[in-house]
């Protein structure tokens, strides 16, 4: 029956592999793509509500949770949904300029991007008021701002005052590369971005703490990578995971560590974590900058992803991205934007992209998310085959066709792609709590077919 059914599937990849793209398909999805993206785009700010310059995301709650509540849907304004479209269509025009219409998209992003940024760093969610009083002891402060979701209405102090997180080297790294992409766009050069030192004052080095879910998913301790965070974390004289188990199975008290106190920035169940998608992103942004050598943080980053990659920890190296094809995504960006200390792993997700491909050009990922989350797989596992074809590996043309085939067919009639995973909320509500936004997987198949016309055309 195995051997039937092998058998049935190569002969259906041979059948399939031979269906060629055209550039006017290309050109034609695009240009639905590009106005769709211009009309989604919020033209007039509605107080703490909706933002100018912004596109809709959306949190999705699959299922009843503990303090979060039942399953629903709501608008959300977050920095990785601006930062991630913000980026796509930045190296889309860089790819090919004579896309007027990306130009004033940007242009008016900018100011909403900013939002998101204090000094050099920036955060998940922007500062709003309270959706409620906050302390027990005393009314909120007049004028008092906090980061939380703009719609979904948390109910408790306690998840209000734990949503109000710290500032983060995910959104940092991808909020600093849109400045870098639109001085270089734009011309301004009195734009300034980080530097590297920022990302390595926070490395898992020497800390007399650890996060619980690193310990349960055996990354290993004192790996030098970069931490998530930028705060300060609880310490333990010595660390053990009974002690980090009492404090999280505390948390709702005041004398635990992971508890969120009011108007303090808070770092979830107070413990600083690792995840290689958050190293990834770091290490395109020092890439890009040309700051990767000065980087005290990049070998124990490139030491966790290929960690990662030799295990075959696809679906669980993000720890906020549930999509196993995102952390493909991320690693082979990485790796052409110059990382290449990677090439061998490169080799690596090349070969599980080409297996796992299905006969009709699709990805998935795992029932739990988004119930195989297929469309959002198969962008990120397209734009993957792309990076690392445009970074020299020898990826047949024969499937990168199949894959842009299967999502020509399933672009909408507005000229944009279904929303999938592109966030969770991590740890136990990573399979919960998802973030989706049709403008982000549409921006993502715009920049692919950029680089699908710049690989085999002459643009």
């Amino acid at each position: 029956m195995k051997i039937a059914f092998g058998v049935f599937y190569c002969f259906s990849f041979s059948v399939l592999m031979g269906q060629t793209v055209s550039t006017e398909e290309i050109n034609l999805a695009r240009q639905k793509a590009l106005i769709f993206l211009e009309k989604e785009q919020v033209k007039t700010t509605i107080d703490n509500k909706v933002f100018e310059g912004e596109w809709p995301a959306y949190m999705h709650m699959t299922n009843a949770f503990v303090l979060l509540g039942k399953s629903e849907k709501y608008r959300d304004s977050n920095c990785f949904n601006m930062t991630g479209i913000f980026n796509a269509l930045s190296e889309a025009y860089l790819l090919d300029t004579t896309q007027a219409s990306i130009k004033p998209m940007l242009e008016k992003a900018y100011p909403e991007l900013l939002r998101y940024k204090k000094d050099s760093l920036f955060n998940f969610w922007k500062l709003l008021p309270p959706n409620r009083d906050l302390s027990r002891k005393m009314d909120n402060p007049a004028d008092a701002l906090v980061r939380r979701p703009t719609h979904y209405k948390l109910k408790s102090r306690f998840i209000n005052n734990a949503a109000n997180v710290a500032f983060d080297n995910d959104d940092t790294s991808t909020g600093n590369l849109s400045l870098f992409y639109y001085s270089k766009i734009f011309g301004d050069k009195a734009i300034k971005t980080i530097s590297q030192a920022a990302f390595d004052k926070y490395l898992d080095s020497n800390r007399k703490a650890y996060h619980w879910h690193n310990y349960l998913v055996r990354i290993p301790r004192h790996s030098n990578a970069f931490l998530t965070w930028q705060g300060q974390e609880r310490d333990f004289k010595h660390w053990s995971f009974l002690k980090a188990a009492g404090h999280n199975l505390i948390f709702f008290l005041p004398s635990s560590g992971a508890y969120p106190h009011p108007f303090v920035p808070y770092i979830p169940w107070g413990a600083n974590d690792i995840d290689a998608v958050v190293n990834a992103n770091i290490l395109t942004y020092l890439a890009t900058t040309n700051q990767l050598d000065q980087s005290v943080g990049k070998n124990g980053a490139n030491k966790l992803i290929s960690y990662q990659i030799n295990r075959g920890r696809w679906s669980r190296a993000g720890m906020y991205y549930p999509n196993k094809y995102h952390f493909h995504y991320a690693v082979s960006k990485n790796i052409l934007a110059g990382n290449h200390e990677l090439k061998s792993e490169g080799q690596s997700i090349l070969s599980h992209l080409l297996d796992t491909q299905l006969p009709d050009g699709h990805f998935e990922s795992r029932r739990k998310v988004n119930k195989k989350d297929i469309l959002q797989s198969t962008v990120y596992g397209l734009t993957s085959l792309l990076n690392l074809k445009e970074a020299g590996y020898d990826v047949p043309k024969e499937r990168i066709d199949l894959s842009i085939k299967y999502l020509l067919e399933h672009q909408n009639e507005d000229g944009s792609w279904q929303g999938g995973v592109f966030f969770s909320g991590g740890t136990v509500v990573r399979n919960v709590l998802h973030f989706q936004s049709e403008a982000y997987t549409t921006s993502l198949m715009v920049l692919a077919l950029n680089k699908w016309k710049k690989l085999y055309t002459s643009i």
